[in-house]
């Protein structure tokens, strides 16, 4: 009787539970959904449409070189030239159809000094003793097609006169014969070509015409 009793109440418990489990459980929050007044919802024509704010797309910045270096060029300086030289570099440079501005050099001009190997008779001979030079490891050399010089061997132009007369002391030391030095410029009527743009085609063309002028140099200058 007294498990029956219990069992009975334990019945009744479950269908309390059953039957009031919304109360005991809690329950799933309630969402408020905000109210929608029609009569606050206001129709935009086209025109109301097209001028509200539009969000524009971030464009991404692009780093481009300064101004300073795109602009940036270097100009050049080939000298210097006496008074006939220089027609005769003016003439040359319009063969290969390169612009030049003529530019006097002051009295004050250093002194330049020329190591050279007096003119051959002929530009063979001249040739092949250029050819024997470079056997010896004597590479910085080149034959002269000046008129004055023809055929003469250049071996360097020099502002220092020790650098010169250390190099014709080496020169001998090599084997080298006949090796002079001279006083090409004197700072006095005295003329270089200044070139504002020069590429790398100009600049070929230029070395291709220092055997007519050994006394002349090409350099690189600041643009003023």
């Amino acid at each position: 009787m007294k498990r029956f009793f219990w069992l009975l109440i334990l019945i009744n418990l479950g269908l309390l539970a059953y039957f009031n489990i919304g109360y005991i459980l809690p329950g799933k929050p309630e969402i408020k959904l905000t109210e929608i007044s029609p009569d606050k919802i206001q129709l935009l024509s086209q025109a109301e449409i097209d001028a509200l704010p539009k969000k524009q797309a971030a464009i991404p910045l692009i780093s481009s070189p300064s101004l300073e270096a795109q602009t940036k060029t270097a100009c050049y300086e080939w000298g210097m030239f006496s008074d006939i030289t220089l027609a005769k570099a003016q003439k040359a440079l319009a063969k290969i159809a390169i612009q030049a501005t003529e530019k006097e050099e002051n009295s004050d001009q250093p002194k330049r000094y020329w190591v050279y190997r007096p003119p051959t008779k002929t530009t063979a001979e001249a040739q092949k003793i250029a050819a024997e030079l470079k056997e010896l490891g004597i590479e910085d050399t080149f034959v002269v097609q000046e008129d004055k010089w023809k055929n003469a061997i250049s071996f360097g132009i020099f502002g220092d006169e020790q650098l010169a007369n250390k190099l014709v002391l080496e020169l001998k030391a090599k084997g080298v014969k006949n090796v002079e030095k001279t006083l090409r410029t004197n700072g006095k009527g005295h003329h270089s070509l200044i070139f504002s743009t020069l590429n790398q085609n100009e600049i070929t063309e230029l070395n291709k015409l220092k055997p007519d002028f050994p006394t002349a140099e090409l350099k690189e200058v600041n643009c003023n």
